[in-house]
C-alpha cells in the first residue's frame, strides 16, 4: 500500500467520474446525478484521499536542492544585545538542532571539510537526485525544509545529524591547504614575543605614497583560556574552545578590551571613564590628512609593537580593491568561498565568534573583526565596541547594532606607516 502511486488513483477516479457523467442526460448537473453515482464519486473520493496519505514513499525523498544558500545570505545586520539579528539567532537555532560535531564532519569542498561517511542517502533509488561533476563537493541548502546536502558521487546526499559518529581528530576539522594563494608572493613577519611567523601582503592606503603591509591572517597570540573565563593580558579564546582552531589558520578571539590592550574592566565600562582610565590616541598615525581621524588611528592594542590593529579606513582600503565584485569573497580564503582563487592573498577566513550569550558560533558562515573605537547604545545604554563584519554575501565595517565588549572577535594587524 505504501508504494501504490496516487497519481494512478486519480486517473483511476478521472476516467469513472467521466463514465459516470456520461451516463447523464445532456446538460445534466452533477446535482442531479442518480444517487448511485453520487455515492460512488464520494467512495471513489474517500478511496483517492486514502491512498494520498499512504502516499508514495519516495514522496518524502528530498527535493531537488535550489541554490547554495547560506543562512546568513539575507542577513545584512550586526547584533547585538537583546536585539540580536533574526537570521543569526536562527542560525543559532539551527546550530543547536545537530551536534557540533555533525557541523565539523558535514562534508563540502566549498567550505574545506573533508568528507564524511555521517551522510545518509535516501532509502527510495527513485528520489535520488543527481548533481554535475562540477557540483561534486559542493553544500546546498533547502530553504522550504531546512535541510542541507551535499553532492557526492553525483547524487545529492541528505547531511545527518543524527547518526555522526565522532571521527578522529585528524579528518574531523577543516582542510587548510588552499588558505593562501598559492600563486602569490607573500611576506613573512615573526613576532618575537613568541616567534610565530605570519604571512603579510601589501594593500594600498590613501595619502601613502607605498603599498602597506598588513597580516594575511588573523592574529594568534596569547595563552588559550575557556570560553567564559575573563580574559587578561596575554590570553585568548579558541572556536569551541579548541587549540587546533588557533593553531591551524582561524586565531584567536579576543573580547574587546583585550584586543585593545586595556584593562578587562573596560569591557564593561566606557573609556576615559573611573573604571576605565584607558583611552586611545588619536595623534599616533603621522600621516598629515589621516591625523586626528578615529577611522584612521593607529592603535596597536594586542599587535606587536610596530604594528597597529587594522582600522576602519584600512579595511575600506582593502574592501574597495574588490571594485563591483563581493567584497567579502574577493578577501576571502578558498577554504571559505571555493569559488575564487583568493586574488588579493588577503584569505579572509569566517572564523565565527563567542558571542554575549556565552556560545561559540557563526564559523564557516561569518567573520568579525575588531576595530579600534567604541560606540554608545542609547537604547542598552551601553558602549559597545566597533567591528568589521562578513558573511558570504557582502563586508561591512560597522553596523547600527553593535556588540556588547565581552564578546569574542578576531585581529588583523597592520605595519605602522
Amino acid at each position: 500500500m505504501g508504494f501504490y502511486n496516487w497519481r494512478s488513483s486519480v486517473k483511476i477516479f478521472n476516467i469513472l467520474r467521466k463514465r459516470i457523467t456520461a451516463s447523464a442526460q445532456p446538460c445534466q448537473s452533477a446535482s442531479s446525478l442518480p444517487r448511485h453515482s453520487l455515492h460512488m464519486l464520494f467512495a471513489l473520493s474517500i478511496l483517492l484521499a486514502l491512498l494520498a496519505a499512504c502516499g508514495d514513499e519516495s514522496s518524502s525523498s528530498a527535493p531537488d536542492p535550489i541554490g547554495e544558500i547560506s543562512s546568513s545570505s539575507n542577513d545584512n545586520n550586526g547584533s547585538s544585545g537583546k536585539d540580536k539579528d533574526t537570521s543569526l539567532s536562527s542560525q543559532k537555532d539551527s546550530q543547536k538542532s545537530s551536534s557540533s560535531v555533525a557541523e565539523k564532519n558535514s562534508s563540502s569542498s566549498v567550505s574545506g571539510k573533508n568528507s564524511s561517511s555521517s551522510v545518509a542517502e535516501s532509502s527510495s533509488s527513485d528520489s535520488v537526485k543527481t548533481c554535475t561533476p562540477d557540483q561534486e563537493g559542493l553544500e546546498q541548502w533547502y530553504f522550504f525544509t531546512k535541510e542541507t546536502y551535499v553532492c557526492q558521487n553525483g547524487v545529492w546526499v541528505l547531511q545527518s545529524s543524527s547518526s555522526v559518529v565522532e571521527e578522529s581528530s585528524s579528518s574531523k576539522y577543516y582542510d587548510m591547504s588552499r588558505q593562501f594563494n598559492a600563486k602569490l608572493s607573500y611576506g613573512e613577519f615573526t613576532d618575537p614575543r613568541d616567534n610565530r611567523v605570519y604571512k603579510t601582503i601589501r594593500f594600498r592606503v590613501p595619502f601613502v605614497t607605498d603599498s602597506v603591509e598588513f597580516f594575511a591572517e588573523n592574529l594568534n597570540f596569547g595563552k588559550m583560556i575557556s570560553g567564559g573565563n575573563q580574559q587578561g593580558d596575554s590570553t585568548k579564546y579558541c572556536y569551541d574552545d579548541d587549540p587546533w582552531y588557533c593553531e591551524n589558520g582561524w586565531g584567536g578571539l579576543y573580547t574587546w578590551a583585550t584586543a585593545m590592550a586595556f584593562s578587562a574592566a573596560c569591557d564593561s565600562n566606557s573609556m576615559g571613564s573611573s573604571l576605565c582610565p584607558d583611552t586611545i590616541d588619536l595623534t599616533k598615525n603621522q600621516i598629515e590628512e589621516m591625523k586626528g581621524n578615529p577611522d584612521c588611528v593607529f592603535h596597536q592594542g594586542v599587535c606587536p609593537v610596530g604594528w597597529h590593529i587594522m582600522n576602519r579606513e584600512e579595511w575600506a582600503s582593502a574592501i574597495s580593491e574588490s571594485g563591483i565584485m563581493n567584497p567579502s569573497g574577493y578577501l576571502s580564503s578558498e577554504v571559505w568561498n571555493g569559488i575564487m582563487e583568493n586574488p588579493t592573498g588577503f584569505s579572509l577566513l569566517p572564523a565565527g565568534l563567542y558571542d554575549e550569550y556565552g556560545e561559540f558560533s557563526q564559523i564557516m558562515k561569518q567573520a568579525f573583526h575588531w576595530v579600534p573605537g567604541e560606540s554608545f547604545d542609547e537604547k542598552a545604554n551601553l558602549y559597545k565596541g566597533l567591528f568589521v563584519r562578513a558573511t558570504d554575501l557582502d563586508l561591512q565595517r560597522d553596523s547600527k547594532n553593535r556588540f556588547i565588549k565581552t564578546a569574542a572577535f578576531s585581529i588583523r594587524c597592520v605595519k605602522d606607516y
